[in-house]
């Protein structure tokens, strides 16, 4: 049986960077391929992937050409992305109602559609999501 689970751009961006966590990310990866494990993300976190990737050019981290790569690499992922409308405007309410961004509540709305888990290497969203009794995972946990 394949297990699904809910990704954010926090996770996706260690995929094709190497960061602290990136490990753990590859794991999600290494499940994706042996079809354990089957990967969904909000259409707008391939936007916040490529602005993470602006971000580490702009601090010298990466040169253009890396995050261009990096970008590219994204493409190639058996990660299925998903969008709507309807989706979009319940995610105001849990963003209002979670006290976390509407950017972050698309995810977590994501995964409470689905009635799956969020995997993701924001704190800060995990530690308002858990309040909440939010299905969100520390990545590292």
């Amino acid at each position: 049986m394949t297990a699904v689970v809910v990704v954010d751009a926090s996770v996706m961006l260690k995929w094709v960077v190497t960061e602290a966590g990136s490990d753990e990310a590859n794991r999600l990866l290494t499940h994706l391929a042996e079809g354990s494990l089957s990967l969904v993300a909000p259409e707008h976190a391939v936007g916040e992937v490529g602005n993470g990737l602006r971000k580490r050019v702009a601090q010298g981290v990466l040169d253009a050409d890396d995050a261009l790569a990096a970008f590219d690499a994204l493409a190639l992922l058996d990660l299925e992305l998903v969008g709507g409308s309807d989706h979009w405007f319940r995610s105001l309410r849990g963003a209002l109602d979670w006290g976390v961004t509407t950017y972050d509540a698309l995810y977590v709305q994501l995964a409470v559609d689905l009635g799956v888990e969020l995997i993701t290497a924001d704190t800060r969203l995990t530690a308002s999501s858990l309040q909440q009794s939010l299905p969100v995972r520390l990545l590292t946990a």
